[in-house]
């Protein structure tokens, strides 16, 4: 099969590395490769005949929502999410899935955090804040709040999920002095927006005394493996989640639309995140 990744910026993924060693890991016959799609020219890129002769490829930022005009169908549990970043091609027509919700949920697992009934806030209104508000429903948190720079996409979020939210209460607000009541108040923050990856890798999407009362820091950013926002929540005591375990699991999920679903009892998830890790990083840390 032929596969890839198409987005904007791109340096910051090893997909293609994550991607070969876990084909084969599998047995899969596969080949995956990075595609620089810019923001603008996604249209004239589908239509390329290289793009045409892709069996599947993962979407990452700017394209999860922009491409969904361009698919033929999506699919029923992706729909509500409005974002989509695998896609299948069968029979020359091209399926759109999100697997981002599935991999946010996973790394709950993994970490044992427990969102049932707790107050969350999301940082972003992109595609990824989508999946991961769509996750957070599945979870049973409590009352979220999307904080976003533009208050329309946040509501338009928030419509967007409708009955998917399952119950969930959702809210949004803009991101200025309105936003520091939900924060304090929240008991999990999730950072979906690219602040803190590359080139911004400096930078916090808040400031950190925000996060004194907050118990849970999760950011969906996967390179570098530490952002300025989780050290900053290590250093008030929070306990925090990398978007490294997110990352992998979404990408499994991948595989399996691809490929159909695999035995992963195969594949030792700690050997995964070492390579993985090691990989970003360039430092060797054994898993255990």
């Amino acid at each position: 099969m032929k596969l890839a990744v198409i987005g904007d910026p791109l340096r910051q993924s090893v997909s293609d590395y994550m991607h070969g060693w876990i084909y084969e890991q599998l047995g899969l016959e596969a080949e995956y490769k990075k595609i620089k799609v810019v923001q603008g020219d996604l249209e004239r890129w589908v239509k390329l005949p290289s793009a045409r002769k892709l069996d599947g490829f993962n979407v990452t930022i700017p394209h999860k929502e922009d491409i969904i005009p361009f698919l033929d169908s999506v699919n029923d549990r992706t729909a509500p999410i409005g974002a989509v970043n695998c896609v299948r091609r069968h029979d020359g027509k091209l399926t759109g899935y999100n697997t981002d919700w599935y991999g946010f949920v996973k790394s709950l697992e993994a970490a044992d955090v427990d969102l049932a009934g707790k107050k969350v806030v999301v940082l972003g209104s992109g595609g990824a804040a989508r999946a991961i508000t769509f996750g957070l429903a599945r979870v049973g948190a409590g009352k979220t709040t999307v904080i976003a720079r533009d208050p329309d996409r946040a509501k338009t979020l928030i419509k967007d999920m409708g009955s998917s939210a399952e119950g969930m209460k959702l809210a949004g607000c803009s991101w200025d002095e309105s936003a520091v009541e939900p924060i304090e108040d929240a008991y999990c923050l999730v950072n979906c927006t690219p602040i803190g990856m590359k080139p911004k890798q400096n930078e916090s999407p808040l400031d950190g005394d925000l996060l004194e009362s907050i118990d849970v820091v999760v950011d969906t950013i996967f390179n570098p493996l530490n952002t300025r926002l989780l050290s900053e929540a290590i250093f008030s005591d929070c306990q925090t989640v990398s978007g490294l375990d997110m990352y992998l699991y979404q990408a499994m999920a991948s595989v399996d639309v691809w490929f159909g679903p695999q035995d992963w009892n195969r594949i030792k998830m700690n050997e995964m995140r070492e390579a993985v890790h090691n990989k970003i990083t360039g430092f060797k840390r054994k898993f255990e």
